[in-house]
């Protein structure tokens, strides 16, 4: 792709764009952007290299509004998610699903165009320590992949005891992650290498500058990663992935017994008056 113009905002002449000229960026919860500069900068910094795209911006208001109106099955769920991130992650999914186009995280300053992509009908980069970031996300209109992400919502919308885990197994990269693995038509889904595409920290990747804002993420992140590493050669074969979500479940409980019993001992150490 670094071959083409830097600003080239489509794949034509030589292929067809797959993927509509459509941007979308989504802000759920109580964020200001007249508080995160940077966040403004990235997002300026997209629009100018997609001059000609339609922009679509997301709030609470816009969002439960066209989920009221074109996927109304799914308010009750998406009203009822205990994080605000698990509306933003699973509305991504409706909306590219239903209109197609790129979809950027926030933190996500755009160094060049990324028109010469469109030809794909699926674009997204590997994670760490395993599967796939669902914080760049390209993609056709009504693919079945995302037929998929979008049915599967309401049955992954469980507590999985510990904040990060209930996030990331219920909408946000370990679900994205599991029905990839589960998807029979993988060869449509093109990844983009790790070493060279990934999204987390502080980095420039040769598309991207990360400012690396994942502010929901709470310490029970390390736990769960910890996991990862010791799974990463497991999660993309599916006779593997149930045992290796069975393994992570394991832990997760262990762990939330093991804090249940620390704080039964440190309120034996309070003194009441």
């Amino acid at each position: 792709m670094l071959s083409y113009p830097s600003n080239q905002t489509s794949a034509q002449p030589i292929y067809a764009d797959i993927v509509p000229a459509i941007l979308h960026h989504i802000v759920i919860g109580n964020l200001d952007l007249a508080q995160r500069p940077t966040w403004v900068a990235a997002r300026d910094a997209c629009l100018k290299w997609h001059p000609n795209y339609e922009y679509r911006f997301w709030n609470d208001s816009s969002a439960k509004d066209f989920i009221r109106k074109e996927y109304p099955w799914f308010l009750q769920t998406w009203e009822t998610y205990p994080y605000s991130i698990q509306r933003a992650d699973s509305l991504r999914y409706l909306v590219l699903y239903h209109y197609g186009g790129i979809f950027l995280d926030m933190d996500l300053h755009c160094r060049r165009s990324l028109g010469p992509l469109r030809r794909f009908e699926f674009i997204s980069p590997l994670a760490n320590p395993v599967g796939i970031s669902n914080g760049f996300l390209m993609v056709s209109a009504r693919h079945p992949f995302f037929k998929v992400l979008v049915e599967q919502l309401p049955l992954f919308n469980r507590n999985f005891i510990l904040p990060y885990a209930t996030v990331m197994f219920s909408t946000g990269c370990m679900y994205l992650s599991t029905q990839y693995s589960l998807f029979n038509e993988r060869c449509r889904l093109k990844l983009l290498n790790y070493e060279q595409h990934r999204l987390s920290g502080n980095i420039s990747t040769p598309l991207f500058h990360h400012q690396g804002s994942s502010s929901w993420h709470s310490t029970d992140a390390t736990f769960i990663k910890n996991i990862y590493h010791v799974l990463r050669h497991l999660v993309y074969h599916r006779n593997f992935l149930f045992i290796s979500l069975f393994l992570i479940i394991i832990v997760v409980l262990v762990i939330s017994y093991r804090r249940r019993i620390k704080s039964q001992e440190s309120h034996k150490n309070v003194l009441h008056f």
